[in-house]
Parts: C-alpha cells; structure tokens; sequence
C-alpha cells in the first residue's frame, strides 16, 4: 500500500510517478542475499535489464532503473520492507536500459525528487557524457537530475558506517562507457559490475563514446581488485547474470577479450539495428562481444601498423 503523501502527488496532480504501464507492474524480485534483491524488467525490446536492491539499515539502495516499461518508483514502494526505507539511486553508467527510470524518481524543476527518494547518484568521472542523456534506442530517456556526483573511492551509506551492511563501495570502471562505474559490497562479498562483465549475451562495443583501452584497463583492474578480496566474490550484472561467481569466469573473459583485441579470435560480420558490426564469442557460447565496424578497423589498421613498424 502507498503512504498518505503518495496519495497526495496523485491529487494534486504530479503526473510523473503514474502513467498507463504503471498498474501491469512489468517486474520480478528475487533475492539472492540476505540483504540483496534483483529487479527483472519484463520490457516488450527483449532487454530485460536486471536491477539491484541493497537494504540497509536505514535506507535502501537501487541500483540503475531500467528501460521504464513501467513504473518502478511504485513498484520499489510496493515492496513491504521497503516502505519505511528512504531510498538512493544509483547508475551503473548512463545507457538507456539503466537510465531510463530515472525521472521518477528526480526531476528537474520545481518537483525535484519524489516522495522518500533521497538522491541520485551516478559517477562523476565525466559529467558532460552523464548529462547528454545519450540514446540510440527506440524510447526517449526522460530528463532527470543527478543530485549527488561521485568520486573515485566514493562510499554510499545506508545506515551507521559501524555496520558492514550499510557500507558500498564505488569505483571508476570506464570504457564501455566514460562514466562507467562498479560497486562493492564487502558484507556480501558481492561485485555489482554493470555492463563490464557478464556472460550468455552479447557485451556490446558499438556506442559511440565506448574506448576499448580504457575498457581493457578496467577488466585488469576488476582482476587485480579480485586478488586482494576474499575467495568466492560474487558479481552482480546488468544482464543476464544476477548471481555468479567472478573467478575463474572473469580470467577466462580477458584471455578471450584480449584475443580478440589481438585478431587471433575470428569474429561473424552482422548487423545490429542499423549499426554494422562484428560478433566474437567462444566456443561455448558463453562469452559474447560486439564490436562496430569502425572499431573492428581500427584494430585491423593499429595491427597492421605494428607489424610493419609504422
């Protein structure tokens, strides 16, 4: 059940937290730790993106909103451990299927944040592609307002820092895309890895701002974060994978990415939408990339010109 001041928006008008979709209630909760769950968006583009709630003591955190088939600020407040619980949001990285949930929750304008929405964060490595609001895709991203920037190392709070169930970690991940970020729940043992990493679908480099260098450094970083945690971190996707373990998964992925960086591992000419591009997977399947055509011959040309010294 909603609370009297939601009740109050609706009669007075403050039409964003409803719209038609908003009584299918598109989504599936799952929980897969003691105080983590997964959000299913049932979207009818076949995304399906996975979202992620983390819950405090004091106030839960949601992690990206998904593509806004329907109204997830009604369905997270339906959640009856959730009612009480202030909430924060967060983006993994600004791609429509994380993003586009946004604008229930913070606005821009004179009604800002919705009813118990505390902030919004989302990484503050490169504001100006964050707030381009860049979208290829066939639904418009609505505009919304980040209230909370953050830095390297940043920690989210959801409670008294004395408690490791209310402590998560962020860190800068660009690459796919500049303003890419993971977090940490040490409590959990938990990595939520977004777009960097995930398996059974494709990892797509076909977007305009994507840089495969900077890409290639965060998959080190992740590996070499991996050493230093304890054994059997899990990691948390956008997609596909709510729950899995990172190793030996992740060193698997970056001897495969690393091969098809080197032109070693032969890729299958596609098409995606309107946007040319090459497929590169496994033999098993399991691992999946897709580059562009433009980055597929910038590799070819960078290859070419090392091997004649150029």
């Amino acid at each position: 059940m909603f609370d009297l001041v939601d009740i109050v928006y609706v009669l007075t008008g403050m039409a964003k937290i409803m719209d038609t979709t908003t009584m299918s209630m598109p989504f599936e909760l799952a929980q897969i730790s003691s105080f983590v769950y997964c959000i299913t968006e049932l979207d009818p583009w076949g995304y399906n993106p996975l979202m992620f709630l983390i819950v405090g003591e004091e106030k839960v955190l949601l992690i990206d909103t998904g593509c806004d088939y329907g109204n997830l600020y009604f369905y997270v407040k339906s959640i009856p451990f959730i009612t009480d619980k202030k909430i924060i949001v967060v983006n993994t990285h600004n791609h429509a299927e994380q993003s586009s949930g946004n604008w229930r929750f913070s606005t821009v304008g004179s009604v800002g944040l919705s009813h118990k929405v505390e902030a919004l964060y989302a990484g503050g490595r490169d504001k100006y592609y964050t707030r381009q609001l860049n979208s290829t895709y066939q639904w418009q991203v609505k505009t919304y307002k980040v209230t909370h920037w953050l830095k390297e190392r940043d920690k989210i709070l959801l409670g008294p820092k004395e408690s490791l169930r209310n402590v998560v970690h962020t860190f800068w991940m660009p690459g796919h895309t500049p303003d890419h970020i993971i977090l940490h729940y040490p409590i959990d043992n938990r990595l939520f890895t977004g777009d960097i990493f995930y398996r059974f679908a494709d990892i797509n480099f076909t977007y305009e701002f994507t840089n495969l260098k900077d890409y290639e450094t965060s998959v080190r970083a992740i590996l070499d974060m991996l050493k230093q945690l304890p054994a059997g971190t899990r990691y948390s996707s956008c997609k596909s994978e709510r729950d899995a373990l990172c190793l030996p998964e992740m060193k698997h992925y970056q001897r495969f990415f690393f091969a098809v960086l080197a032109g070693t591992h032969a890729g299958i000419p596609l098409r995606i939408d309107d946007a040319e591009g090459w497929r590169f997977e496994t033999r098993d399947r399991a691992m999946r990339v897709v580059l562009s055509r433009v980055l597929v011959q910038q590799l070819e040309e960078a290859r070419n010109g090392s091997e004649s010294g150029g």
